[in-house]
């Protein structure tokens, strides 16, 4: 079974009709705000790991991972869609992967391939 991870902005288009369960990243501390990540996004490794910093990260994580491999289609949502919300899916697909899962990421607000 392919578990599906999405990264969202709330600003131009919200989470995706079909997703089991919907997080907001809104919450977090916002690497946009930090000059040397304003051009970076959630697929970049210091992105990642200041996302991580954050008290909020832990317990979101947990709940999403848990909710994948329960088969729902977790997604992440913030104001972009670039920073947090990019990041938090890369880190939950990864974590998925390791355990052996096939992992679809799909980042609908980044101009990049996933």
């Amino acid at each position: 079974m392919k578990m599906k991870i999405t990264s969202f902005s709330w600003k131009t288009g919200g989470p995706p009709a079909d997703a089991g369960l919907v997080l907001d990243c809104r919450v977090m501390r916002n690497p946009h705000h930090v000059p040397q990540f304003r051009e970076l996004n959630g697929r970049d490794r210091a992105v990642q790991d200041y996302v991580m910093t954050d008290p909020r990260y832990k317990a979101m994580f947990e709940e999403a991972l848990r909710e994948a491999l329960y088969g729902n289609h977790v997604a992440f949502g913030c104001f972009g869609g670039k920073h947090r919300s990019a990041a938090m899916a890369e880190m939950i697909g990864a974590e998925l992967r390791k355990g052996g899962h096939d992992v679809e990421i799909i980042h609908s607000a980044l101009r990049v391939p996933a």
